[in-house]
């Protein structure tokens, strides 16, 4: 299993969970979108390595499915100074687009080793900091049930038409999960995060930490 730390980010209907409907948003928020590219795009600062002496990038990774990946439009996927690892059963999928910075693998177990491996190769590459899972909802079960996964970043949208949602987001165990102050959200954000209830375009939303309760 590898030793960094899985964190779930995803933006979520407040009344459902709904994430998708037809593989699309169900909103379109431009500040919550730029929260999620920020987030996912800063290094933390605090990498496994020690005073690297080579000059390749270090990266956050970003994990998600087919589905989602295939969601987003071609001209913003990549996800811009983000490893980006697909989860895919064809290891085609990527061929024609051959975007940089970008693999697939066929589970999440394989892209957490494939991690692990580029941070020990010397020839590697991209040096990885944080690991981030980005949908859909079945990797976001998938990781929910592995034991180095410790964070959610959620997004809570208050969406008049959740009912269309046809993809969701796994419930959130409250026996398992404890919600965080809006500080402890920021430390592990590694970004200024705007607290309290946010509004764009009409649609109420937001920016949650949820952490695994220690045993």
């Amino acid at each position: 299993m590898s030793s960094k730390t899985l964190t779930i980010i995803a933006a979520a209907a407040a009344k459902n969970n709904g994430i998708g409907v037809k593989n699309d948003l169900p909103w379109r928020l431009r500040k919550e979108m730029a929260y999620f590219n920020a987030v996912t795009s800063t290094i933390s600062g605090s990498s496994d390595e020690k005073a690297p002496t080579d000059t390749v990038p270090t990266m956050n990774a970003c994990i998600l499915g087919r589905l989602c990946w295939e969601s987003i439009p071609k001209r913003f996927r990549p996800l811009h100074g983000r490893y980006n690892i697909v989860l895919t059963s064809d290891p085609h999928l990527l061929d024609k687009e051959n975007p940089p910075f970008s693999t697939t693998m066929p589970s999440l177990k394989a892209a957490l080793a494939h991690i692990d491996q580029l941070n020990a190769s010397a020839d590697r590459p991209v040096r990885i900091d944080r690991v981030f899972v980005c949908g859909g909802s079945r990797v976001y079960e998938e990781a929910m049930e592995m034991p180095n996964h410790m964070q959610i970043l959620l997004t809570s949208v208050h969406f008049a038409e959740a009912d269309k949602c046809d993809t969701f987001f796994p419930p959130i165990d409250s026996a398992r999960y404890e919600r965080q102050p809006h500080q402890r959200l920021e430390q592990v954000a590694a970004i200024n995060v705007p607290s309290g209830v946010q509004s764009e375009a009409g649609i109420d939303y937001e920016f949650m930490l949820f952490e695994k309760k220690s045993n």
